[in-house]
């Protein structure tokens, strides 16, 4: 079963004993609070070089 396809208990179940952690932000005096669930099933190189990838170059077609 994948992440995809699996219930909201059932995630909750899988993933009872791993970190989480909260942030709270403040965006134009409305805040926000950010729950984060690390679970380890991606690659952190992969992903980081793809978000700098993905904003490099929505700033280079004046998309930001």
């Amino acid at each position: 079963m994948t992440t995809n396809d699996a219930t909201l208990a059932e995630l909750n179940e899988r993933y009872k004993d791993k970190p989480v952690s909260e942030a709270t932000y403040e965006i134009d005096g409305q805040l926000f609070t950010v729950t984060s669930h690390y679970v380890g099933e991606k690659n952190l190189d992969k992903e980081l070089y793809r978000m700098a990838f993905e904003r490099a170059y929505a700033e280079t077609v004046g998309q930001v």
